[in-house]
């Protein structure tokens, strides 16, 4: 076999394996959006696991393959929200600072959540297994955070200081969206951006540049 086929073969099968990310991504997010807007519609408690996939065309099957349950399926939709900031840190040029890079990548999901979270904070915070829940997915976005930021700055996932500002960014990001939108989004999306820069400036992101101090 020429090298050239094996090229093919290699490139042809990491094709593949990305449309199946893809697929599998668009499934959970499909699940998940479906699971948010009828229990905001219907409540909670009257949703069962069999309206979830019937409103998104699977078996329970396919169900079982990406949640535990409608609560993690419900809570999963901001999973899939924090999944798009972490692209548009990796994607921000790297000559960008931290600060803008963060602050940029938390404008541009928020642009398109207003009146989603609008109507999601309320049932979140009304059920307790949905409370709960935020709370596991939360670690889940903060490990993430701190592997797309270590990875920005060469530095460990493990880094005290990396870890730190993950999990700043992920209670940052979420208290400035949520009273910037449930104070009826006063001052627009600039409004917003200032929220965040002064959330934001309460740290010393130039120490992750730093030289970490030797142990003894």
């Amino acid at each position: 076999m020429s090298i050239g086929t094996d090229a093919g073969t290699v490139a042809g099968r990491a094709e593949r394996a990305g449309l199946r990310a893809r697929k599998k991504d668009a499934t959970r997010r499909a699940l998940a959006e479906a699971a948010m807007n009828l229990a905001i519609e219907h409540g909670y408690a009257a949703v069962t696991i069999s309206d979830i996939t019937r409103a998104v065309g699977v078996s329970r099957r396919t169900f079982s393959n990406y949640f535990t349950g409608k609560a993690e399926c419900i809570v999963a939709v901001t999973q899939g929200w924090f999944d798009d900031m972490v692209q548009s840190i990796r994607d921000a040029p790297a000559e960008h600072q931290l600060d803008r890079i963060l602050c940029d990548a938390l404008l541009r999901v928020a642009a398109d959540l207003p009146e989603r979270w609008e109507r999601l904070f309320p049932l979140l915070h009304a059920e307790p297994e949905l409370k709960a829940m935020v709370g596991a997915v939360d670690e889940t976005n903060v490990g993430q955070l701190c592997r797309v930021v270590a990875a920005r700055l060469g530095t460990s996932p493990d880094d005290i200081r990396v870890r730190m500002l993950a999990t700043f960014g992920n209670i940052a990001g979420r208290t400035c969206l949520e009273e910037w939108v449930l104070g009826g989004r006063p001052g627009g999306e600039r409004s917003f951006g200032q929220q965040l820069a002064l959330a934001f400036s309460i740290i010393d992101l130039s120490a992750l540049t730093a030289p970490v101090p030797p142990t003894t």
